[in-house]
């Protein structure tokens, strides 16, 4: 990925001292020890190599947090990187396996997981909570679809368009979200959410085994939607009577 050219300054020629100015999205990677290397040749190059391991340590202790939100729905095992895209940056678009971006996780430890790096924190829920989703047993439309209301209900973040009907009814399912974004870390908090993701998966079981039953749900809905929608307008748009 290119970020275009630096200048390397110095602190003074006999201090050893230089300074590269990265560009804002890798701000995330400030204080973060890096490892230099080298390659020498026609076109020498200087890798710096950032060192990640807290953050890859915050994504397991996340994916147990996932594990005890739904674990009155079933065990979903241990984290297991190569189900997962891992990058440094959360990609635009991605296909087959979810992306889970170092970066984020470092925005949540940074920022914390209530604070600033709430949205960080749903990004890497939601891609946890798909995964989670195909080990129990749903069709990718579907995990696509609870990985999203998983970060939705506990966290109160959106991750994808679209899935307005699917949110709307697993928050009456799930009960009341007064608690959602403070939930951050706290093992207890996801531990006690377990019994309303259960209700919520257990309506995704029916679609799963009826998928025509989903797709007639989403389309009524959407269809209820745009006719009081087009009323509304209607109604704004007549001249009143006298």
């Amino acid at each position: 990925m290119y970020f275009g050219q630096r200048r390397i300054r110095s602190a003074g020629r006999t201090s050893g001292s230089v300074e590269v100015t990265l560009p804002p999205q890798l701000q995330a990677l400030q204080e973060i020890e890096c490892r230099l290397m080298l390659r020498d040749g026609a076109t020498p190059e200087i890798i710096i190599q950032p060192d990640l391991s807290v953050a890859y340590n915050l994504l397991q202790k996340l994916w147990s947090l996932v594990g005890a939100a739904l674990a009155e729905i079933d065990e979903v095992g241990d984290f297991d990187a190569s189900e997962f895209t891992l990058a440094l940056m959360p990609p635009s678009h991605w296909q087959r396996r979810p992306p889970l971006a170092y970066v984020d996780a470092l925005v949540v430890l940074r920022q914390g997981a209530s604070g600033g790096g709430t949205e960080a924190l749903a990004r890497l829920v939601a891609c946890m909570s798909i995964v989670a989703a195909y080990r129990l047993g749903l069709s990718e439309p579907l995990a696509l679809a609870f990985g999203d209301v998983v970060a939705y209900l506990v966290l109160g973040v959106a991750t994808q368009s679209g899935l307005e009907y699917e949110r709307g009814l697993a928050q009456q399912l799930y009960g009341s979200r007064d608690a959602a974004g403070k939930v951050a870390l706290d093992p207890g908090a996801w531990t006690r959410s377990a019994s309303g993701l259960r209700r919520v998966w257990e309506q995704f079981e029916v679609w799963h085994a009826d998928p025509s039953s989903y797709t007639s749900a989403r389309q009524r809905w959407y269809l209820a939607l745009n006719l009081e929608l087009g009323s509304a307008h209607t109604a704004v748009g007549s001249p009143t009577m006298r």
